[in-house]
């Protein structure tokens, strides 16, 4: 179907011409795309280099799914030539400043490419003459290491930013002067060879558990999302949004919210997921009346919220289990109740902005029916569902994600329409591989803390000292470690963020007698929230990019339209049942949901002073102390905080049917 695009008006939106919302018709995400120009932060590779990075990127997807599903290799040689990888696509992709953007790598791009990726082939290459010795480095081994540690760094300066560098610096200086530092600070110190031989050729270093899960995990899921990408279910997710909510007041928005849930939870990356869907949904919010920040802020908030739900998170799902040494099941069972309360939360803030600006849906004869889109694309979804099943009956995660790749090929080439090329085939192998590089590097980055962490016991210093300042009492301790999560989390990929919180801050919670699972989530939820928390909201931040919006007025609107992701966590720590419904009694899990849903509508009327119509400040103060109430470990609390806010909406509802307009 052919597509058009029209001039942009003067508030930059676009005047885009409609064949794609004909009736029953299925509407052409890759169209809306296409007419969006989206700020990019890599290079477009041009002639032979892109040639390059295609075959590179090919190699590097089908290691990947061969050492998943058919041959596993040991830590040591599988990590390294996955770092090996990344780092050479990296560094072709990502300049070294914003002004080189354009244009192809250049001869410094072209060194540290092959340097790097040669200095982790290295370890590959002599990980069984490095066990034979015991693990003790020679001095090609040192300086191999030296050279590897430095251009991490380098890369992940230009794929993530300053933050991560200068906070992996701080770590790696800890361990040279921490005999130089005052009191409980102090250590034994390391020398210069332990310190290599510990960020390089071990697993509790650099090649640990964040490069891990990188190299299988997190590979093998932006995988299988790219192949679902390519065969058209993004398309499917999306129609099926735009029928279902596309009608009702603020619709666009809505579609936005389902869309990137949806996909977002495959994404490894809040920032990641708005550039890919926001691309459409943002310019619709647009032409529908809605402001280009708080459209920005929307689509962030959605994508954020997808790192939260099950069953995939993101893949942090499966480094949570491996973790908590628990079933994958379990975790994902217990992330239900608290996603669906954020979801719920801002959709409903949605729909009330939607409703206090007197907004209407898109036209239904101009939207899908659900019917002909079931019809059309609903057999993609059937991959999902063999992943989620394989899952659920004890497969490895690996292994599941391996077989969904191969269902969404067989799968779509049900239909003549769905039906992947070869063309598109290499194009989700390179998308997969282009898609993984940032969230490489961050997991290496964080390597230098975690590595850190093991070698000093800094993480027992930082447990202990959470337990000291809150004195034993629960609610400073949340405090302190909530801001401890969102500091240490800005600007990096979800798989990163939790593996840093579940290392320095999650284990305080479970000392304090916080049940694991609902302690990592805590932390996992207060980490997360840096896609939308200014001054670092990457995923505020690229909407606002696509939207052509103010970026700090996108980030405080992502931030407030997310209350849910800051309250949610503190309300499922005092009613454990939300996380813990599947052994908890009936009646907890029934009190803990009505509590959390009371939380919801409250931050969601607070979060736009508006119910049936404008609140004056005491009615929004009585919401205010509902919220409170919920979240205080008591039924009493939850029963009273109900019934209050029941009373006032059902007021508010009245009043507002009684108010008859003049002449009727």
């Amino acid at each position: 179907m052919a597509q058009k695009k029209s001039r942009s008006g003067q508030d930059g939106t676009h005047d885009w011409q409609r064949p794609e919302l004909e009736g029953d018709g299925i509407i052409d995400i890759d169209a809306l795309q296409s007419q969006s120009e989206t700020p990019s932060t890599t290079r477009q590779l041009t002639g032979y280099w892109a040639i390059i990075f295609t075959v590179v990127a090919v190699l590097a997807s089908l290691f990947h799914f061969y050492t998943a599903g058919y041959r596993p290799l040991p830590a040591m040689e599988q990590r390294p030539i996955h770092m090996a990888f990344m780092l050479f696509l990296g560094f072709l992709i990502y300049p070294a400043t914003k002004s080189r953007l354009a244009g192809n790598p250049g001869i410094i791009d072209v060194t540290l490419a092959v340097v790097g990726a040669g200095s982790a082939y290295y370890l590959a290459y002599n990980y069984l003459d490095i066990i034979m010795r015991g693990g003790f480095p020679t001095q090609l081994d040192i300086v191999m290491g030296t050279i590897f540690c430095l251009v991490v760094l380098e890369a992940a300066r230009r794929t993530i930013g300053m933050f991560l560098v200068i906070l992996s610096a701080i770590f790696l200086a800890y361990l040279f002067f921490g005999p130089s530092l005052p009191g409980v600070l102090a250590h034994g110190g390391f020398g210069y060879d332990r310190i290599v031989r510990q960020m390089y050729m071990s697993t509790e270093g650099i090649f640990g558990v964040a490069v891990g899960v990188s190299a299988t995990y997190v590979y093998l899921f932006i995988l299988f999302g790219a192949f679902l990408q390519k065969s058209g279910t993004t398309t499917f997710f999306t129609n099926l949004a735009f029928a279902a909510a596309g009608h009702s007041p603020g619709g666009p928005a809505k579609v936005g919210i389902l869309a990137s849930g949806m996909m977002g939870m495959i994404q490894g990356s809040s920032a990641a997921n708005v550039a890919s869907t926001g691309v459409f949904t943002i310019p619709l919010m647009k032409r529908l009346g809605f402001k280009g920040y708080f459209a920005a802020a929307v689509e962030a908030v959605a994508s954020c919220g997808g790192q939260f739900l099950p069953p995939v998170m993101g893949a942090s799902a499966f480094i949570m289990a491996e973790y908590l040494q628990m079933p994958y099941a379990q975790v994902a069972l217990g992330a239900i109740l608290p996603a669906v309360l954020y979801y719920a939360a801002v959709y409903l803030q949605v729909h009330l902005r939607a409703r206090k600006l007197g907004m209407e849906g898109l036209p239904r004869d101009r939207l899908p029916i659900v019917r002909s889109v079931v019809l059309s694309h609903g057999h993609l979804v059937l991959p999902i569902f063999l992943l989620i099943g394989m899952l659920v009956f004890g497969f490895t995660p690996l292994f599941a994600a391996f077989f969904s790749i191969i269902g969404v090929i067989v799968i779509s080439a049900l239909r003549p329409h769905t039906r992947m090329s070869i063309p598109d085939i290499i194009d989700a192998l390179v998308l997969g591989a282009r898609n993984t590089v940032s969230t490489a590097i961050a997991c290496a980055a964080v390597g230098f803390i975690v590595g850190a962490v093991a070698l000093s016991g800094i993480g027992l210093l930082m447990t202990q000292s959470i337990i000291s300042i809150a004195d034993g009492n629960l609610l400073p301790a949340l405090l302190l470690a909530a801001a401890a999560s969102l500091f240490l989390s800005f600007g990096l990929p979800t798989t990163s963020v939790y593996i840093i919180t579940a290392t320095l801050v999650a284990p305080s919670l479970v000392e304090m007698g916080v049940p694991p699972l609902v302690a990592h989530l805590f932390c996992y939820y207060w980490g997360g929230v840096s896609a939308i928390t200014p001054p670092v909201a990457l995923a505020a931040y690229v909407g606002a990019g696509i939207a052509n919006a103010s970026v700090m007025r996108s980030g405080f609107t992502a931030m407030r339209l997310g209350m849910a992701a800051y309250i949610v966590p503190f309300v499922f720590v005092y009613a454990p049942a939300l996380v813990l419904w599947q052994s908890a009694p009936p009646w907890q899990v029934a009190v803990a949901a009505a509590g959390g849903l009371v939380a919801v509508i409250c931050m969601a009327v607070l979060g736009e002073r508006y119910a049936f119509r404008a609140l004056s400040p005491p009615k929004l103060g009585v919401l205010l102390v509902a919220v409170i109430l919920v979240v205080a470990p008591a039924l009493w609390t939850t029963a009273v905080a109900a019934l209050v806010v029941c009373a006032l909406l059902g007021f508010e509802y009245l009043r507002t049917r009684n108010v008859v307009a003049p002449g009727q």
